[in-house]
């Protein structure tokens, strides 16, 4: 049952929501073999309503694996993030995949303190960048800011020194 491959993510709500908003969800299939979301992300993401941001593509990617958490009680143990990050990390620990994308800080703490690889929105259009998947992530940055995703403008300057834009 656990997936230790290197080529496995579990993805939380912002990100997956910022994919969607720029028309990148697809990097994730090119990206990774198994993309795993926690019941609690998906609800997160269908809250919206069938014209919100990441539902459509959600209904459209049969790749995607929809697991549940199973030690429920690790729940409260992340009681600092909400419960869509909390999912995240622990099905990533219970599944012993080591990568999780999550863009909010405390989580991103909390990841690294359980001793998970933790890569952001950013981070994954930079790294398809590298890879050559994407020719440019100015647009994709600039569509996520446009429609109202709040990100440092450090972290957005560094991202885009680091690739080059």
């Amino acid at each position: 049952m656990a997936d230790d491959t290197p080529h496995s993510i579990v993805v939380n709500t912002s990100p997956w929501i910022s994919l969607s908003i720029c028309g990148q969800i697809n990097l994730l299939e090119r990206m990774y073999k198994n993309i795993y979301m926690p019941v609690q992300v998906r609800e997160e993401i269908m809250a919206g309503g069938i014209g919100s941001f990441g539902v459509k593509e959600f209904k459209t990617s049969p790749w995607l694996k929809i697991s549940k958490v199973h030690d429920k009680e690790k729940l409260e143990l992340l009681y600092e993030l909400d419960k869509g990050e909390a999912e995240v990390i622990i099905l990533a620990k219970e599944q012993n995949i080591k990568k999780v994308l999550i863009d909010e800080k405390i989580a991103r703490q909390q990841a690294r303190i359980l001793g998970l690889e933790v890569i952001g929105t950013l981070g994954l259009l930079l790294k398809a960048k590298n890879k050559g998947l994407i020719s440019s992530i100015k647009p994709s940055i600039k569509k996520i800011l446009d429609n109202g995703v709040w990100i440092n403008d450090e972290i957005v300057k560094g991202i885009l020194k680091e690739a080059g834009e």
